[in-house]
């Protein structure tokens, strides 16, 4: 017999739905009672003032809850309030901690926003990592990167997010990047970024199984 639904449960359900005012409710309870998912999109609602007040501090009480809780994604939320100074003293040191705990246990968005923080080579490490994870803005970052560096590896990661995620603007980007490449550069180009976007499928389908 099934157990019965949580206000976690619940909660997520109505955020999903984007039924903010029911979600900020239902995840509050399970906020009180530790549950670091609740704590993490308590603090999302709070940051964006949905279903409620835009309350800046309340969001990285409920961010660092989550985060000493070790949920990537809240320690990613949090360095962001922190490396800006929202709701918050603006502490970089720190913001750039919280971003490569998160980073060194997969989670690709922090990944992306360590890179911000890295000189080149390293930013570039950790860009390559978030877009071969499959995080679309990575992969369109990591373009921007390599576009005077490897022109062609460049447009084949706009083929390659065009192709996995759907992204028009990868699409729109590289029909303009291509008209400034030669012939034999886009062909490469798409044959690599078909070569991408099937090792990111094949992953996908892995992770699903």
């Amino acid at each position: 017999m099934f157990g019965a639904r949580t206000s976690l449960d619940a909660g997520l359900d109505a955020f999903s739905k984007r039924n903010w005012k029911k979600a900020r409710s239902l995840l509050e309870d399970a906020a009180l009672n530790g549950e670091r998912q609740a704590e993490f999109h308590i603090g999302l609602l709070c940051w964006r003032g949905l279903g409620g007040p835009q309350d800046r501090e309340g969001a990285v009480y409920w961010f660092r809850r989550a985060a000493d809780n070790d949920l990537p994604a809240a320690q990613d939320a949090l360095a962001v309030a922190l490396r800006i100074g929202a709701g918050c003293e603006r502490d970089p040191e720190e913001a750039r901690r919280l971003f490569l705990l998160a980073a060194e246990r997969g989670y690709a968005p922090a990944m992306g926003n360590l890179a911000t923080m890295s000189p080149p080579e390293e930013a570039r490490i950790w860009m390559t990592r978030a877009a071969e994870s499959g995080h679309a803005p990575s992969m369109l970052h990591l373009s921007d990167f390599l576009e005077r560096r490897d022109p062609v590896e460049s447009l084949a990661w706009l083929y390659a997010a065009a192709a996995f995620a759907g992204e028009d603007a990868a699409s729109q980007r590289a029909k303009a990047f291509a008209r400034e490449l030669s012939a034999p550069a886009i062909s490469a180009a798409q044959k690599r970024g078909r070569e991408i976007a099937k090792q990111l499928n094949t992953e996908r389908k892995l992770q699903a199984s």
